[in-house]
Formats: C-alpha cells, structure tokens, sequence
C-alpha cells in the first residue's frame, strides 16, 4: 500500500515577521536616548522631550457657506379607510373633514364579470359587477381641497 510524501516543514511557513515596533515606529532603542540634550532653566543641560511640530500660530477658521434645507413631513396616525366615510385631518389643507368617496372598477370587478360570462351570463348580465359599488375600489378624497386620502381595495 502506498503512502503520501511527508510533509515539510518550514519555519517560515507564515512569511517574513512584522517589524518591530521601535522598528515601525522609527525610534532607536532604549527610547530614553530618544531625546537630545537640552538646556534646563537652571542651566544645565538634561534630557527633556523635543516637540515633535515646531509651534504655530492657530489658524483662523475658514469661511463656510451652509445652507439649511427643510422638508415637511406629513405625520398621520394610521387611518384605515374602509368602504365609509372617515372624518380625519386633512395632511395638505389642514382642515378637519369627511371624506368622500369615489368608486372605481378594480380588480375584483373585472373578477366577477369574467365569472359570470364564463359561466353563461353572456347577454350583458356580466356587466352587472360594474353597477354594484359593494365590488368596486373605494378612494377617499378631500372635500376641500380634492386630495386623495387613502384607497381601499376589495382584492
């Protein structure tokens, strides 16, 4: 029986080790020695940190042109408009009023006609989805100002 080759190892199966981090950084080792030699106010020389930016006078803030954008936003609690007028709080006229209703053919109108003429009604009885509003899309408008509020849907 046959046996796969043996596995070498290597110790550098990871790659080259990162730098260290004095190496990183670029500081000599022991960062004591880092600092030259500076006169102390009693004037001796001693160790004491360098500032690494030489001091600046602050800069003075740049002019900014800013523009304020505003967007209303309409807030209504959840309304759910049925087949009946709804008094409510009109979002664009701000006016409290009952709804109007206007209905139109939807989907489950065209439903009943294709229903009725499939099975047999097809001397113009399948048209009689059309004249019941109890099969029609409901929509709710404003009396004031004509917008549309919300619509119900039978399907």
């Amino acid at each position: 029986m046959a046996s796969a080759p043996p596995i070498e190892y290597s110790s550098n199966v990871m790659g080259p080790q990162p730098p260290s981090y004095q190496e990183a950084v670029g500081l000599p080792y022991p960062p004591s020695l880092a600092y030259p030699q500076q006169p102390l106010p009693d004037g001796n020389f001693g160790k004491g940190p360098v500032p690494m930016y030489p001091a600046q006078a602050p800069a003075a803030p740049a002019a900014i042109n800013q523009t304020a954008t505003v967007q209303t936003v309409y807030v209504q609690h959840h309304m759910n408009f049925l087949d009946r007028p709804v008094q409510t709080l009109c979002p664009v006229c701000q006016q409290m009023i009952t709804t109007q209703l206007e209905y139109n053919s939807g989907v489950l109108t065209w439903l009943s006609c294709g229903g009725l003429f499939i099975f047999g009604c097809i001397y113009g009885c399948c048209l009689i989805p059309f004249c019941v509003d109890s099969l029609k899309d409901v929509t709710h408008r404003c009396p004031n100002c004509k917008s549309i509020l919300g619509v119900h849907k039978r399907l």
